[in-house]
């Protein structure tokens, strides 16, 4: 999904999203954060640049702390998108609220020092103990 064109939605729909330019990057996160945000114990992201993100209709509610906002629906709930300080006009959608997230094929796991133990990983994908960003990866830059 490199020229994404992809759609999305909240569980009830109020809130909707077009992303109308290239996916930068798409992948798990392990990380604590993302499992009490989500409720899932392991999140799929999919991570374009801030401006090729519309919404229609209702925009998420925003929670913030330390740097990191993540939106969510304030009339379902379901959890929407994370944008942080360390990565201006980027933005990452969940993929579990994409209209076609088959098309979505993520690329390699984040902040696997927090991977909760009983979980079994049996892909090939590049496995990163924090960000792939702090690996020195140019992911960003693409």
């Amino acid at each position: 999904m490199s020229n994404s064109n992809a759609t999305g939605r909240c569980l009830c729909g109020r809130i909707r999203y077009r992303v109308t330019g290239k996916t930068i990057w798409s992948g798990y996160c392990h990380c604590e954060s993302c499992r009490r945000f989500s409720g899932a114990a392991v999140t799929s992201w999919l991570g374009v640049a801030e401006d090729d993100l519309e919404f229609d209709g209702e925009k998420p509610s925003i929670y913030e702390i330390d740097g990191v906002r993540r939106g969510f629906c304030p009339h379902c709930g379901s959890s929407l998108t994370y944008a942080a300080d360390r990565f201006p006009h980027y933005v990452q959608l969940h993929v579990g609220t994409l209209d076609e997230p088959d098309r979505v094929r993520p690329e390699d796991h984040v902040h696997c020092e927090e991977k909760v133990a009983w979980l079994e990983i049996s892909d090939d994908l590049p496995r990163h103990e924090g960000s792939a960003a702090d690996d020195n990866n140019d992911w960003m830059k693409s």
